[in-house]
């Protein structure tokens, strides 16, 4: 199902479009038909084209399978976030420069979002639909994750042919 608009917002200027993806999942009430749920909502800012960086949360087996050693994605030299997150990305140089010390601390804070940068945008993730009460501290978030990332990378340009 595509993802759906469900209204545009603005920090400093800058156009934030914050999306609805659903899916069909069967519904046990009603004999297994499939029923439209919102599975995602996500909020989309305009970035450079950075190579991607992907930050999840790890939860339930995600979070046991590191507990027993299975370590996917980059590995940070912050066990905590290493721990809360697992982190793939295009390039890991530029994944290493984008989540400073200070951006994984903020990141540390709520562990139960994702969050994406790269490929002119920076996403922030929330499980489930659109909580309307919740927009205004969900753009601040993302004003905050902007912000703490470092002013020299707003001017980075990927190489032709890096994430190759």
């Amino acid at each position: 199902m595509p993802d759906r608009l469900v209204e545009t917002r603005y920090i400093d200027d800058v156009p934030i479009e914050i999306y609805v993806r659903s899916a069909m999942i069967p519904n046990p009430a009603i004999y297994m038909i499939p029923t439209k749920v919102a599975v995602e909502t996500f909020y989309v800012m305009p970035a450079p084209d950075w190579p991607k960086v992907r930050i999840r949360a790890r939860r339930g087996l995600a979070r046991l399978l590191y507990r027993f050693g299975r370590r996917p994605g980059i590995v940070l030299d912050n066990v905590r976030f290493n721990s809360a997150f697992r982190v793939d990305c295009e390039d890991a140089d530029f994944a290493l420069v984008l989540l400073s010390p200070e951006l994984q601390a903020f990141l540390l804070d709520k562990t139960s979002v994702d969050w994406s940068a790269g490929g002119g945008a920076i996403k922030l993730f929330y499980r489930g639909g659109l909580r309307k009460k919740r927009i205004d501290r969900s753009l601040e978030r993302l004003r905050r994750f902007r912000d703490l990332i470092d002013d020299e990378l707003f001017t980075f340009t990927a190489e032709p042919g890096a994430a190759d």
